[in-house]
């Protein structure tokens, strides 16, 4: 299993879709698993109107339903797909918990294989200069979508509120200096961030330097692969548990809290 993770435009699209084709290429079978279409099966008309979106994005108890299904989805992916040519590839974001259950070790079924050293969480870190030409470039994609996938991309807001939580919690766990949630982006503390999130988890770090220009939407995935998604069951499913585990506002502050593993 290969899951890219990390800030709102800062490649992970890009490159999950080199992956994929990297592997199809090599004969590999390929699964793919994303937090946008993930969530997309939790957004229905009547669990948006029981649980409305919040300032930061998705009601808190969807969020937690999602990242519930997700690990079972995960574990009935390795059982049902045995053969060494298998591989999923996912595209996690985990801050705001968004699939930040994939980063947390919990006694189930899944976390041997997370914890595995076969299963590989890549981050990448692009350096200042080229993070302030992604920014400008998702703030352009999301007002123009040149691809269906990209109006489903984390909306400029979300982009900017990503950062701020990330110096503020960075600050909060003492992993940097006290910093201005405003502070522009700085590669050392995101660095310092993620490593403590991917501490339980095998992790590479990808520096970051290179716009490919002429490489159209990074949703462009060009390749036949399938991808996993909630059905309709497994969607009451998640909702009926969480919603037995938790209160709206203990789910709230569940969320909060995702960034501690």
């Amino acid at each position: 299993m290969v899951f890219f993770t990390g800030l709102p435009a800062s490649g992970k699209s890009f490159l999950l879709r080199q992956q994929i084709s990297i592997s199809v290429s090599l004969g590999r079978r390929v699964h793919i698993m994303r937090w946008d279409t993930g969530l997309a099966a939790f957004q229905t008309e009547d669990l948006l109107a029981r649980y409305p979106d919040v300032s930061d994005g998705t009601h808190p108890l969807i969020r937690k339903a999602a990242g519930l299904w997700g690990r079972r989805a995960l574990a009935r992916w390795l059982a049902e797909n045995t053969d060494p040519t298998d591989l999923i590839v996912g595209e996690v974001p985990i801050i705001g918990n968004r699939f930040s259950e994939f980063i947390q070790t919990q006694p189930d079924q899944i976390e041997p294989a997370l914890a595995s050293e076969e299963t590989t969480f890549m981050y990448p870190v692009p350096t200042k200069g080229l993070r302030a030409n992604l920014e400008a470039i998702r703030r352009s994609t999301f007002a123009n979508p040149r691809h269906p996938d990209e109006a489903r991309d984390a909306p400029p807001s979300t982009m900017e509120l990503a950062w701020r939580q990330t110096c503020a919690k960075a600050a909060e766990l003492g992993l940097v200096s006290e910093v201005d949630i405003h502070f522009p982006y700085e590669e050392a503390i995101y660095v310092r961030f993620f490593e403590h999130l991917l501490q339980h988890r095998n992790v590479v770090r990808i520096a970051v330097d290179t716009i490919f220009s002429d490489a159209g939407s990074a949703h462009d995935l060009n390749a036949n692969v399938l991808e996993l998604c909630a059905s309709s069951d497994e969607v009451k499913y998640a909702i009926a548990e969480v919603e037995t585990t938790f209160t709206a506002e203990a789910a709230a502050r569940e969320v909060e809290n995702w960034y501690r593993v």
